[in-house]
Order: C-alpha cells, then structure tokens, then sequence
C-alpha cells in the first residue's frame, strides 16, 4: 500500500516535488488569507475521493491546494495552531486574557494588544498605538535579552519585525490623516500673506535707491573732515610758534599762543567724520558696511578646512554626502574607505 503522505514528507525535508494542481498531494499546510493571517489546511483521500479542511471545516481541494501546495507546516505545527497555539514562527503575543501593565509617564497602563487602533488619527487612536507599541517592546526586551539559537527563533524576528512595521504604517498613515488639514491649513496662511515678501523687496529696492545719495553725503563729510583736521594741524603748528615766541620773552605771543591752541582743539574735534543719513527718529536709513566674500580658489579654501585638527562638522557632512553620492553611482573618490557587510533587513 502506498504512503499517500510521501510527498508531503519529502516537501518538509526540503525536496522538490511536483505540484499538479488537479492532483492534491495529501498532507498539512497553511494559506495565507486576504487579511494577511495563515489559516491551517489539511488535505487526505480516503475511499478513492480527496478531502480537503481549512480551518477545520471542511471545503472543495480546488479551493485551498494552488495556495497551500508550497506551505507545508508539520503535524506538530498543524495540531498546535488547532489547539490554539499558534504557528512555531509567530511573534510572541501578550494572553489575550492577561494584557500587560506597562509603566508610561503618566503611570501604569494597560496594552490593548487585542483592540486595533483606527487610522483616523485622533488622540485615543494614537495614545492605542502607542501603548501598543510599548507592548511590543516590553516583550522584545525579554526576547533579545537572548542570543539567537535556532531557525524557529530566526522566524520570529522575521513575522515581529513585520508586525512591527505594520503598527508603524498604521500610525505613519493615522499621522499624516491628522498633519494634512493642519499642512493646508499653513499652506493658504503662506498664501494670505505671502505679499510681506512684496514688501520686504519693495524696502529693498528703496534702500537702494537712496544708496548713492548717502554715498554723495558721506563723501562730503570725509572731505569736509579732512580739511578740518588739515587746518587744526596748521592750528597746532602756529600755536607751537607763538609758545616758542612766548619763551623768548614775547607777551604778546604767549597770550595769542593760548588763544590759538584752545582753537586747534576745537578744530580737531571737528575733524570726527559723522554720521552720515536720512529720515528721522525712528525711521533712519544710513549706510553700512556689508561684508562679502567670494571664492576665488576652490582647492585652496577646501585644502584650509580640510587641514585643520578638527575640521568643521558641518563639511564632514556634506563631503560625506558627496561621496556617498559618488560611489553609488560606481565613482569612489579619493579619501573614503568603502566596507560592505551583510544585515538584516
């Protein structure tokens, strides 16, 4: 008597074996439902016909076998799952009768591992999905508090990670739900107002405007300034005259000689260049002084920051950038070392 099962075994010990879907080959699998969720199918001939349970109720082997034929789970796996046990490489769940307490801010709360959060992106959504993911990572702690030591263990990380990054998606979705109306809420405020940038060029250009004419008044001053400070020179040396005189026995030189350095003084003072501008209290427009810089050798300014003890952040970030960008597209620059290594992903 033949062993109507022999496929199905050689299937788990990782064979080739071939697959005609007219022609079930008898054994356990599992399907993979539109809600994502492996649901258990066991396929046996008995008296000549061919029967078929998916979730432990009976349907057509048509139905079930294209999908299943290369999803061979185990006895063990198959009794398990109907014993409400799960699959070997499902994530860990918390008890849907025991949800853990988990420590927030706020205190203790409960993880509501068994009721989804809505993607409607209110608050009680949120604060569900958090607290979810809280879940999630008290159970990860345990679990990677251990080395990984068998393929079993391997696929958990493999379904968690996915779980995981479905909860993300979840609330990536729930999240730009809730920023949208505020972004275009910003976007027609930007629009309202977006003639202050008319204004801002507008002062600009009268700036502008009024620029040569500073420069014509400023000019005026540095050459009135510098005439004063020419005669207060002259001042000084005539002043230096009459004291001389005045030592020699001069009295009238010696009076004159106060007389003119008390002006020599003055002219000096005079002599300040001042402040050139126009408008009034409150509304001044004067000249100023606005530095900039051009680069005129590239190399040279590179070879600068890139010669310091600790070059700036910054340009680390953005020649790393360019690099990145370079070796991506089969190009490596001078400089980088290029290391490969494998992670998961």
């Amino acid at each position: 008597m033949s062993d109507q099962y022999a496929a199905w075994r050689a299937a788990l010990a990782g064979e080739t074996v071939a697959i005609h879907d007219a022609e079930p080959n008898s054994g356990f699998y599992r399907v993979k439902r539109k809600s994502g969720e492996l649901h258990p199918v066991a396929i046996w001939r008995e008296a000549g016909s061919v029967f078929a349970q998916l979730n432990g109720e009976a349907v057509e082997p048509s139905s079930v076998w294209p999908w299943a034929a290369k999803k061979p789970v185990t006895y063990e796996a198959y009794q398990d799952f109907m014993n409400g046990k799960g699959w070997p490489d499902d994530a860990p769940a918390l008890p849907a009768d025991k949800p853990a307490t988990i420590t927030t801010a706020d205190g203790p709360a409960e993880n509501p591992r068994a009721v989804p959060a809505d993607n409607s992106g209110d608050a009680e959504g949120a604060e569900a999905m958090r607290l979810e993911l809280l879940g999630e990572k008290e159970l990860a702690d345990q679990f990677l508090a251990k080395p990984i030591t068998s393929q079993e263990a391997a696929d958990q990380v493999a379904v968690w990670s996915k779980r995981i990054s479905d909860l993300k998606n979840r609330a990536d979705k729930a999240f730009q739900a809730e920023k949208a109306p505020h972004l275009e809420a910003g976007r027609l405020v930007d629009e309202k107002w977006r003639w202050r940038q008319d204004a801002e060029a507008l002062v600009r250009k009268l700036k502008s405007h009024v620029t040569p004419w500073l420069e014509k008044l400023r000019a005026e001053e540095q050459e009135r300034a510098r005439k004063a400070a020419e005669e207060a020179r002259r001042q000084q040396e005539e002043a230096a005259r009459l004291a001389a005189a005045a030592q020699a026995g001069d009295a009238a030189a010696a009076a004159q000689a106060e007389e003119v350095q008390a002006r020599a003084i003055e002219t000096a003072k005079a002599a300040e260049v001042q402040r050139t501008g126009a408008g009034r209290t409150g509304a001044k427009v004067s000249l100023r002084t606005v530095t900039d810089v051009v680069v005129t050798d590239l190399p040279a300014l590179a070879a600068f920051y890139a010669g310091m003890n600790d070059a700036p952040a910054d340009l680390k970030e953005v020649l790393l950038k360019l690099a990145r960008r370079n070796i991506s597209s089969g190009v490596t620059p001078p400089g980088v070392t290029v290391t490969t290594k494998q992670v998961a992903a």
